[in-house]
């Protein structure tokens, strides 16, 4: 009878975090009858009305708020239960589902990956790269790694990195169009713009000393993927506004300048590892969280090897 029980609570957890029977069958990896059908036996068996049902929302009545309470508990107990005995087994194996920002993936977390996958090759890897803000569990991930700030209660999130940003030309662009000294003379030049669904940066900002200046810039290419901001800065395009993970060897080889060197750009992007609330975190959840960290430091790395090729005059 608890069994049974503790199974409909998980069951019940399911359907009230994904929002309707078709998503938690397929959370579940079920059917939707027999979700219905084990929603309805509880319902029966507790003798209480847990969800309004309609044809297109879901609505819990009173007394489902309140057992919907219990139930995550439940849930978040199992959870810990077989994170605690995967420990116990010391076994440092199993598939990770990871989430990540398409080019900071790419740069940095995959060959993060690749260094521990060699120390532990159990370990598997299920890596999506997306810029989009994640629901967790409607997506299946045990780890994302991000800089959206805002996020859900459920969640929990350890700073991993701080990116900062400098402003760059190709040497072809500032032959053509001359050297802007100041940032308001950013709104005269053709700006290469990041722009996505959610956001869209195309006010910079700067301090030098404790002056500050905002300033709206316009150019005629935005695009939704950083790499392709500094991909179309080096061909000449147009300024950038650009975060110093994208950057290798640009200032070294001469492929960018930076500008406005005395002027400190405002926008900052700090970068989470984050993982659903839970009392016990697996080891291999901890190995990895460490390992990245490890690897990126403190500064980031990317920023160490840039520091000579920075705060230069451009004439």
């Amino acid at each position: 009878m608890i069994q049974h029980r503790a199974s409909q609570m998980v069951i019940f957890h399911t359907l009230v975090t994904s929002g309707s029977f078709t998503q938690a069958a397929a959370k579940l990896k079920t059917s939707t009858s027999y979700v219905s059908k084990q929603i309805g036996a509880l319902e029966a068996e507790l003798n209480l009305l847990l969800v309004q049902r309609t044809t297109r929302t879901l609505v819990l009545t009173d007394a489902g708020q309140q057992f919907a309470h219990y139930c995550e508990q439940v849930f978040e107990a199992t959870q810990n239960a077989d994170a605690m005995m995967l420990d116990a087994r010391d076994d440092i194996s199993g598939t990770i589902r990871l989430g990540c920002s398409q080019s900071f993936g790419t740069l940095h977390i995959i060959p993060a990956l690749e260094v521990l996958q060699q120390k532990y090759p159990e370990l598997r890897f299920e890596l999506s790269l997306f810029d989009h803000k994640a629901d967790m569990l409607e997506e299946g991930l045990d780890l994302w790694i991000t800089n959206h700030e805002q996020l859900h209660e459920s969640y929990i999130a350890q700073h991993l990195a701080e990116t900062n940003f400098v402003v760059v030309a190709s040497p072809d662009y500032l032959l053509k169009h001359g050297v802007p000294h100041y940032p308001q003379e950013l709104a005269q030049h053709n700006c290469v713009i990041y722009q996505s669904k959610s956001r869209n940066y195309d006010r910079w900002s700067f301090a030098k000393n404790d002056l500050e200046q905002s300033v709206q810039v316009a150019g005629n290419y935005r695009v939704d993927l950083a790499e392709a901001v500094r991909n179309a800065v080096i061909a000449g395009r147009g300024i950038g506004y650009v975060a110093t993970y994208l950057l290798s060897d640009e200032f070294q080889s001469g492929k960018l300048i930076q500008l406005l060197p005395d002027w400190k750009p405002l926008q900052q992007m700090p970068v989470y590892v984050v993982y659903p609330r839970r009392r016990h975190l697996p080891t291999k959840y901890k190995l990895i969280i460490d390992c990245l960290k490890s690897h990126i430091g403190h500064p980031p790395y990317w920023d160490k090897r840039l520091k000579p090729w920075l705060g230069k005059a451009v004439t």
